[in-house]
């Protein structure tokens, strides 16, 4: 999935918490919703990687993040409450990381044997780009993603409404970060058809 569609997800989703449990921590919000999106940024470090596929790496493996989220877990009842900040982001990064199997999903495990295991709905084909275009190419010819992010961008309002005022300031800025990876896509797209 596109950050975008990770960032209205997670805006809809605390939207719906806030509006059970109105006295939520919005600093837990925050950190929550910068899990859910802020994992992608290792996107960027793929153009450094022999395999263009940023999910082919840790931070992109659910095992990961569960392994991490149980280990905050127990620390939190050990120690002081500091962990429970570390615990809300990595409950954001495996919120991503549930989403991103919407698509054409994630290796069973980061490691080299087991990275054609995949869990989604895309089917792999080839596509003639090149990798770093190919996850572009193909998720912007998806109906079904297209869908998807219509959708989430929809439910995102209600979360907009729903969420308090200190939460304001802190996801516009996660948003617009988002929508410069937005740009940054359409831009590239638009390059792809000029060639």
């Amino acid at each position: 999935m596109r950050p975008t569609t990770h960032f209205h997800s997670s805006l809809f989703l605390l939207g719906i918490i806030y509006f059970n449990i109105p006295d939520f921590s919005w600093i837990f919000s925050i950190i929550f919703l910068a899990g859910s999106v802020l994992i992608d940024l290792d996107s960027f470090l793929s153009i450094f990687l022999k395999e263009k596929n940023h999910r082919h790496y840790i931070f992109h493996s659910l095992l990961f993040w569960i392994f991490l989220s149980a280990i905050f877990l127990i620390l939190r009842y050990t120690t002081t409450e500091f962990f429970d900040y570390f615990l809300c982001f990595s409950l954001g990064a495996i919120y991503h990381l549930l989403f991103d199997l919407l698509d054409w999903g994630l290796p069973l495990l980061p490691l080299p044997k087991f990275r054609k295991i995949y869990l989604g709905i895309l089917k792999e084909e080839n596509l003639e780009v090149k990798p770093e275009y190919f996850f572009l190419k193909k998720y912007w010819n998806s109906k079904v993603m297209i869908i998807i992010e219509l959708l989430f961008f929809s439910l995102s309002v209600l979360g907009w409404f729903l969420i308090p005022d200190q939460l304001i300031i802190g996801t516009a800025c996660i948003g617009f970060v988002t929508y410069l990876f937005f740009i940054f896509e359409m831009n590239v797209l638009i390059k792809m058809k000029g060639k």
